[in-house]
């Protein structure tokens, strides 16, 4: 795989979590009346079959966000990391938001692509199975001490253990 850098200059969050999705892959209509639980049920049952990784960020911000196949620059603080395994099927992955997958678990019309030109949140790359070190790099409850991204998350094919659960969330 050649070496690829990408950034996200602005998502928005205003659900204090953030994913990674295969938007091809990943079955997100649940229904017009869904609940928070039937949907946290869905994003861990995908999680499970490799389609997505969703985790808190710990805030409501406007965040910048890094994808790599290089580590974190030593330069930066690591506030908290985790790696998960994500699966591409169609040569691409999008970085979602809540509300996005809200949406797409909504209507059966939207999907959790349906905001990658809005962020420029899509990424092009090769099938296969990844694992994804998820690094958030501040703290939205401190002043930021760098111009870096808010989260760098570092792409490398290979398999890592399944997320049961939503890391860094409180629900």
């Amino acid at each position: 795989m050649a070496q690829f850098q990408h950034r996200i200059d602005e998502m928005t969050d205003d659900s204090g979590f953030l994913g990674l999705v295969d938007p091809h892959a990943y079955t997100s209509f649940v229904g017009a009346d869904w609940t928070l639980e039937g949907l946290f049920e869905r994003v861990e049952s995908q999680m499970r079959q490799r389609t997505m990784l969703l985790w808190g960020t710990g805030g409501e911000e406007q965040w910048r966000i890094d994808l790599s196949d290089s580590p974190v620059d030593p330069g930066l603080p690591i506030i908290r990391q985790i790696a998960g395994p994500i699966t591409v099927t169609r040569g691409e992955l999008v970085v979602v938001n809540l509300d996005t997958v809200t949406m797409a678990a909504q209507f059966a019309d939207s999907t959790v692509g349906d905001d990658r030109d809005i962020y420029g949140s899509g990424l092009e790359l090769p099938n296969g199975d990844y694992i994804c070190t998820i690094s958030q790099l501040t703290d939205p409850e401190e002043d930021r001490t760098h111009e870096g991204p808010d989260f760098h998350l570092q792409l490398q094919a290979g398999r890592t253990s399944l997320w049961l659960e939503v890391p860094w969330s409180e629900l």
